[in-house]
This record gives structure tokens, sequence and C-alpha cells, in this order.
């Protein structure tokens, strides 16, 4: 097994290398199981918590192994292989997830309570890949043109980056130099990632405001206003406005509404006798012109 994770660590071809540590997981799934075989005693909880080690270990290798060839795919390093899935930021940030939980799962292995420097190395590297994954969570976004989501990514990756780069000099160790020198890359990439977000969320906002210019003159100009102009309506929402619902307010005199209600009660002449003598005497005029 020893020669396989050697053989994983030095091996350039990325199948073979994973095939090499599939072979160091299942060997280290048997032992485990043998182990619990046997009596429990002191030694036999140090060796399962020592081959426990060892597989969380390779496991988050493997895993490394695996997002190293996704990010030279999305960078253009490596050349996508016809039919194969096209790399994409959501494919670290679930690699990334699985190698938290993975180092989380390697800080609950009891027999490493007596070694602190191992406590703090797992707390540096957990720091370093939630860094990477924040990073990756905002490109996710940025391809998504959420640009103020991806900012504010960028801002909380940055501080990140701060965190993570105190604390690797903290520990003083020569494995955190290609980590620190990491870090100082991706924050250079920060930075004109973030650049590029906010060119994109001002002009996103100029492009909006004008639209909305552009609408709302077009949508509250009347038809009889705009008879003489040329427009393609491209859909229905452009069609211009016939008329106005409800319509405008238009002044009007003022009629007291007391006349109108008083009319109803006013009782007027009776006027019968007077519309009959008017009727008797057209009737004589006629007999005394006929001779009747």
């Amino acid at each position: 097994m020893e020669d396989n994770i050697q053989l994983a660590k030095e091996c350039s071809d990325h199948d073979k290398r994973l095939e090499l540590y599939e072979e160091i997981l299942s060997a280290c799934r048997e032992i485990s199981q043998q182990i619990k075989k046997g009596d429990k005693t002191e030694s036999l909880e140090l060796m399962t918590d020592y081959f426990t080690y060892i597989r969380i270990k390779n496991t988050v290798d493997r895993f490394l192994a695996m997002a190293q060839q996704v990010a030279d795919r999305l960078a253009g390093v490596v050349e996508t292989r016809a039919g194969s899935k096209i790399a994409r930021p959501e494919d670290l940030v679930r690699l990334y997830d699985i190698i938290l939980q993975n180092y989380a799962d390697m800080r609950d292995v009891t027999s490493l309570d007596k070694d602190g420097d191992t406590y703090q190395m797992i707390d540096v590297n957990t720091m370093y890949y939630r860094t990477k994954r924040c990073f990756y969570i905002a490109e996710c976004h940025l391809g998504q043109s959420n640009w103020l989501n991806a900012i504010v990514l960028y801002d909380k990756c940055s501080e990140h980056i701060e965190q993570t780069i105190q604390a690797a000099n903290a520990l003083q160790s020569s494995k955190n130099q290609s980590m620190i020198e990491d870090l100082q890359v991706l924050s250079k990439q920060i930075y004109s990632q973030r650049c590029s977000a906010h060119a994109s969320a001002f002009l996103q906002t100029q492009l909006v405001e004008e639209e909305m210019k552009e609408i709302s003159s077009d949508k509250n100009k009347m038809l009889a206003d705009s008879l003489e102009e040329f427009k393609i309506l491209k859909n229905e929402s452009d069609l211009p406005t016939i008329a106005t619902l409800p319509p405008d307010f238009q002044p009007i005199p003022c009629k007291p509404t007391f006349f109108d209600i008083s009319l109803n009660h006013i009782e007027f002449p009776d006027l019968e006798e007077r519309v009959e003598k008017e009727s008797s005497g057209i009737l004589g005029f006629t007999k005394w012109i006929w001779g009747k």
C-alpha cells in the first residue's frame, strides 16, 4: 500500500492516478475490517485510527486530483475530450464540499488529540479549501450574471485569504509555502474578476434605465399623437396606447345637487280648467267659419 501511495503522488496520468487511489482505499477498508474482528485493545484502537486517517487522507488526495483536472479544463490548460462532460465551476464547488467534509471527519479521529500540530494543519487546510470553494461559488454567480452576489462573495473570499495566510504563517511549516503562493495568485485573480463584475453591474443598470425610459415614453404616448411615426412592433406589448383608462379628469361647471333634489318636491298648479276653456274657444271659431 505504501508503494501505491508513493506512485499515486508521482503519477502524471490522471486515470492511472485515480486507479491507484482506488486500490489504496480498498486496501484501507479491508485492513480496517480485519482489525475490527479482533479483540478491542488500546493498540488495536490506535491501529484503527491510523488506517482511518490514512484512508481519509488518500480520499482527500483523490478528490484533489479530480478537482485539479476540472480546474485545468475550466482554465483551458487541458482540452476537453470529445463526448466528455464540460467543466463548470459547480463541479469544483461540489468537490470542495466533499474535501471539507473529509477534513471534518479527520478531526473526529480520537488519536489525533495528542498531536496539536496535526490539528492545526487540518484547520489551515480547511480554511484554504473553504476559500477555494467560496471563489468558485462566486464564479458560478458570475457565470449566471448575478453581479452583486458575485461581488459580495469575492469580498468574502478576500477575507478568507487574509485569515488563511495568517494561520499558515503562524504554523511555520515549509509545506504551507506553496499554499500561501497559490492564495496570493488567487487574490490577484479575485481582484480582476471583481472589477469585471463591477463593470458588468454598472452597464446592466445603465441599460435597464435606458430600456425603462424607452418603454415609459412609448407606452405613455397616445396613438393619436404618433400617427406620423413608423414603428416595427415585435410583440403585442409594444402596441401603442389607444385610450387611457380611467380617463383623465376634466373641469366642468359646478351644478349644486340641492336644486335637483328639491325639484322632486315642487308641486305645480293644476291647469286643466284653463286648457278646456282654450279648447272650447277654438271649436266655436271653427263652427263660425264653416257656418255651422
